[in-house]
């Protein structure tokens, strides 16, 4: 099983302005994408995420979400199945090429793991 990145890193927030402001204006992190509920900042190792914490995902606030990249989904999957760990959701298609498998870790946080 081979991990070939940490892709991006999500902070949850309901105050996305503010947070927006920390690393655009003052650290100075380039903007990838951004809409009313999202900020993506482009780093020269893995995307930092802002989503904001509202309606069905308010409780989000204040969560930290990762995602990972690996070569092989399937193999990784079923590892984690093997674990008894929860998966909640289990390789659905995200584009083309691409799955995704979310994966909950006993303490609360979502990894989303994706891969061919």
């Amino acid at each position: 099983m081979n991990t070939t990145q940490v892709s991006y890193v999500a902070l949850w927030s309901k105050d996305l302005e503010s947070n927006r402001a920390v690393f655009a204006n003052i650290l100075g992190i380039p903007i990838a994408y951004e809409d009313e509920n999202v900020v993506v900042f482009q780093t020269e190792g893995a995307q930092l995420v802002l989503q904001r914490a509202i309606d069905a995902n308010a409780e989000l606030h204040g969560a930290v979400q990762f995602g990972i990249s690996v070569d092989n989904l399937d193999q990784v999957t079923e590892a984690l199945k093997a674990g008894n760990l929860t998966i909640d959701i289990d390789r659905e298609e995200i584009a083309q090429n691409q799955r995704v498998t979310i994966l909950r870790l006993n303490s609360g946080q979502s990894v989303e793991i994706t891969g061919e």
